[in-house]
């Protein structure tokens, strides 16, 4: 009769210590451990420069381009902003290196004339700026290589922190549904037992 208790109880256990196993062999062991026929390393510390590679690829390709940062800031309202903030500056400007021996009206005329002509080329600039800006960047700057970069400085704890800290919920019930099933198993093989018993 233990035996039909027992055997449930052992395939619950092996079912879940697999997977917590193989859990923990994402990210050990860290250096290379040679086994009589095989090699042990765990699969982020083995695999690290091809997930950084790969993840780097998918931010830049499906997540966050050069081309989507620049629709996001190259609009009418940025460019807008901008233009006022140009104005303002320059009146500032213009207010400070203007002779003091000029008439205020004459000084005025100027600063409306400066502003008036800012205004009807600022857009014109700003968008012609940006679009030059995101040509340059695309050359330059590649998203792919940051992030590639960036996933390869991180220490494997951090690496495995941050992993963890993400999916920890998912890791624990990946780690009870080996139990659970390891002891469907065990239930299944008490059946069978008893068929043939």
């Amino acid at each position: 009769m233990y035996k039909f208790i027992l055997i449930p109880l052992v395939s619950a256990l092996i079912g879940y210590l697999t997977n917590v196993v193989a859990i923990r062999m994402l990210f050990w062991p860290r250096q290379p451990v040679n086994l009589i026929f095989f090699q042990l390393h765990g699969l982020l510390p083995k695999r690290r420069a091809e997930l950084a590679s790969s993840l780097g690829q998918l931010v830049e390709e499906q997540l966050l381009s050069m081309d989507d940062l620049f629709e996001k800031i190259n609009t009418p309202e940025v460019r807008d902003k901008i233009s006022k903030l140009i104005i303002t500056a320059v009146k500032s400007r213009l207010g400070e290196v203007m002779p003091r021996i000029l008439p205020g009206k004459v000084t005025q005329v100027i600063v409306d004339g400066f502003e008036k002509i800012i205004r009807q080329e600022a857009e014109n600039l700003i968008r012609k700026s940006f679009q030059a800006g995101q040509e340059y960047l695309n050359e330059e700057i590649k998203v792919s290589q940051i992030v590639e970069d960036k996933v390869n400085e991180f220490d494997l704890d951090q690496l495995e922190e941050m992993i963890r800290g993400i999916s920890s919920p998912e890791i624990r019930a990946i780690e009870i549904l080996g139990g659970v099933l390891g002891l469907i198993i065990g239930i299944v093989q008490d059946g069978i037992l008893l068929l043939l018993g």
